[in-house]
C-alpha cells in the first residue's frame, strides 16, 4: 500500500509518460523505466542512450556562459597580435605604460634597500685583489661583498673559511682582520 502511494500521481505507462512530457514510467513492481518507443527511436535516427541524454533539451542555441572577460570589441578597433592575445593597440599602450612604472619602483627601491651597499663600487680601482684590496678597504666594505664578490677578488668568501685562507694574518685599512679585531 506505502509502495502504490509513492508512486501516485506518477505515469504508469509509456503513453501517459509521452502525454505528460516525462522521461520515465513505473511498470506494475514500481519499476523506474524509460518512457520510449522503438518507434520513435527510429523516427529520430538514436539510441536509446542518444535519446535519454537529449530528453528535454531544446532545439535553441545555449546562451554563452557568464566569464569576466570583456565582451568582443568591435572589427573595427586595431589589435595588437603577438603573444599578448586579443588586444588593442590602447590596451597594449597602457600595459605598457603601467609595467614601465612597475619597473622604476623596483629600481628604486633596490638602490635604498638593505642591500645598497653591496651595489657601490667597494673601491674606486677595481683591479686591486688580495692583500691591496685589504689595505684600500675597510673591514665593513669586506663584510658587504656578497661570496661571489669576495671570491673574485681573491678573498676568503666567509669570515670561517679566512681561518686557513693565505690572508689570514692581513689586516684592512682600519687595521681590522677577518675576524674584526
Amino acid at each position: 500500500m506505502a509502495e502504490e502511494d509513492k508512486l501516485k500521481g506518477k505515469p504508469r505507462s509509456v503513453g501517459a509518460a509521452v502525454k505528460k512530457n516525462e522521461k520515465f514510467f513505473y511498470d506494475k513492481k514500481g519499476v523506474k523505466k524509460l518512457a520510449v518507443t522503438a518507434a520513435t527511436l527510429k523516427k529520430e535516427g538514436k539510441t536509446l542512450r542518444q535519446w535519454a541524454n537529449d530528453f528535454g533539451k531544446s532545439s535553441k542555441p545555449k546562451p554563452e556562459p557568464k566569464t569576466l572577460r570583456p565582451k568582443r570589441r568591435p572589427d573595427t578597433v586595431t589589435r595588437f597580435g603577438g603573444g599578448y592575445g586579443d588586444m588593442s593597440v590602447a590596451e597594449k599602450r597602457e600595459v605598457d605604460a603601467a609595467n614601465k612604472a612597475i619597473k622604476l619602483q623596483i629600481k628604486a627601491r633596490k638602490d635604498t634597500g638593505p642591500n645598497a651597499a653591496r651595489k657601490k663600487p667597494m673601491s674606486k680601482k677595481k683591479d686591486l685583489k688580495g692583500a691591496a684590496w685589504m689595505k684600500a678597504n675597510t673591514y665593513a666594505a669586506y663584510m658587504a661583498l656578497s661570496k661571489s664578490e669576495a671570491r673574485a677578488l681573491g678573498l676568503p668568501a666567509t669570515r670561517v673559511m679566512s681561518t686557513q685562507h693565505r690572508l689570514r694574518e692581513q689586516k684592512f685599512k682600519d687595521g681590522k682582520n677577518f675576524m674584526g679585531k
